[in-house]
Order: structure tokens, then sequence, then C-alpha cells
């Protein structure tokens, strides 16, 4: 019994560096696949295209937090005292019903890369991330306009792939005759 499990940790042992060997060449084949043929994106497309869908959001409700109030009224004529025309700014401003639908198809959106291209994320940016789109989109509760925005910002700060990786050119050297 005992020479039958050395035979056996013999076999074990000799077939570690094949498997080694198949698990490192499929990688590399796979790698050489997807750069010949280029199925798929790249994993920098794929950050750069969830990165414009948060900035599309970011925009949104950037324009909703403190809209500018209606224009003066034109006092030809009208009656109305001064201090009626003044606009009053909602402390916790939600969005409307258009805006939110909006919001929700850049969310539905964000998911969608997410879940189709979930091998460019690793499983706990997958959750993590989830999870402040529930928030963001109000799945946990309602949230208000500067909430959300708090919300876009804790997420920039937090994920490396929203982050924008400098070139190292200076902006100068970009501008013609600059």
């Amino acid at each position: 019994m005992n020479h039958l499990s050395s035979f056996q940790k013999m076999q074990v042992a000799a077939m570690t560096p094949a498997l080694f060997l198949l698990m490192t060449l499929r990688r590399f084949f796979q790698v050489l696949f997807y750069a010949l043929f280029k199925f798929g994106k790249s994993k920098e497309e794929i950050h750069a295209q969830f990165r414009q869908t948060m900035l599309d959001i970011e925009r949104l409700l950037l324009m909703r937090d403190s809209p500018p109030g209606p224009p003066p009224s034109l006092s030809w004529g009208s009656k109305r005292d001064s201090h009626h025309d003044a606009p009053t700014k909602n402390i916790s401003q939600t969005l409307s019903a258009e805006d939110l639908g909006m919001l929700l198809l850049h969310i539905h959106e964000c998911r969608s890369i997410l879940w189709q291209s979930r091998r460019r994320f690793r499983s706990v940016e997958i959750r993590n991330v989830a999870e402040d789109l529930a928030e963001l989109s109000g799945e946990r509760g309602p949230v208000s306009v500067s909430q959300q925005l708090m919300i876009i910002s804790r997420m920039s700060r937090t994920y490396p792939f929203l982050k924008v990786v400098s070139s190292g050119i200076p902006f100068e050297n970009l501008i013609p005759g600059g």
C-alpha cells in the first residue's frame, strides 16, 4: 500500500509541469486569438465606454442639481411684487420622471457593459459597482440629486477603471503652434 501511494505521488509530480504548460499555452493562445481576430473589445475600450456612460450620468445630474431659475418677468404693466419672482431652491431636489427615465437608461447601459464584459472586471468590482448603480438609481430608497452626485464622485475615486490614465504628454504639446 505504501508503494502504491508513492507511485501515485510520483505520477502527480510528473503531471504538474505538463498541467502548468497546458494552462500557460491556453492563456497564450487565448490572448493571441483575441489580438489577431479582434473579437470583442479590449479592456481599455470597455473601460473607456463605461467612463463615457458615467460622464453622461454626471452631466445629467449636474444640469438638474441647481437649475437656473425662471427669467425675471417683464415689469411692463405687471403689478406683481418683485419678491414673488425670486426663484426658490428646493434643498432635496429629485429628478423629474423624464430625467429619471434618462438616468435609468444610462444605468442600464452601465449594467449591460458590466455583465457583457464581466471578464474585463474583477468580481469584487462587479459586485461593488452593481451596488453603487442600485444606490444611484434609487433602488435602495429615494435619493436626491446631490446624493446621486456624491455617489458618482465616490465611484470616480474608488474604481481604478474610472480614472483616466495620463499619457505623459503635456497638454501644451497637443495644441498646434503652442
